[in-house]
């Protein structure tokens, strides 16, 4: 038995499945009434590109959330002592983020000291620094003692002309310095 498919039915199949090859998931095959085995290929083609939109979502979501828990990777160095290191530029979306994440985990674990490590940032936008100084002030209402280290020139020169008063903010030089700082108010280094 032949079954004989219009070729224009099959050159539709081939386009799509080429589309979906480059990313293109949006453009299903037209289904028209045919009572032939055909349709079942063209039926399969359309619940496959479905799928693969679910897992195209799916995929966006988990790379966005481990975006998020990347971009503000809050450590308990110690009981009650949490540092995050920041890397890269940081613009008012993300010290938002940042603000919102560090004092949630602030008041969870009762922080008593917080360390922000900038070595990593290059530069901060104009708005940001501002933001960075608010959020040091409310680890302070909440109860901690907030340090920033691993400040560079050109943040300094940004924070210097932006003309921001962080004269409640305690700066020190590298990690390490505030790591000492913090054993010293908790007794187990002496001065």
């Amino acid at each position: 038995m032949t079954v004989t498919i219009e070729v224009s039915r099959v050159e539709q199949v081939l386009q799509v499945i080429v589309a979906a090859v480059h990313g293109d998931y949006d453009t299903p095959v037209p289904l028209e009434e045919h009572d032939d085995a055909f349709l079942e290929v063209e039926t399969g083609v359309n619940f496959l590109l479905e799928e693969l939109i679910a897992r195209r979502s799916q995929n966006q979501e988990q790379q966005a959330a481990l975006f998020e828990a990347l971009s503000t990777p809050i450590i308990e160095v110690w009981p009650g002592v949490l540092a995050l290191p920041i890397i890269g530029r940081i613009d008012a979306a993300r010290a938002a983020t940042i603000t919102t994440k560090l004092l949630e985990k602030v008041a969870s674990v009762r922080a008593s000291h917080v360390i922000l490590d900038l070595t990593g940032v290059a530069a901060v936008a104009d708005e940001t620094m501002p933001a960075v100084v608010r959020v040091v002030r409310a680890i302070g209402l909440l109860g901690a003692t907030c340090m920033l280290t691993g400040i560079g020139p050109e943040v300094a020169r940004q924070v210097v002309a932006l003309d921001v008063d962080a004269s409640r903010v305690r700066v020190l030089g590298q990690l390490s310095d505030a790591l000492a700082v913090v054993l010293t108010d908790k007794g187990a280094l002496r001065r």
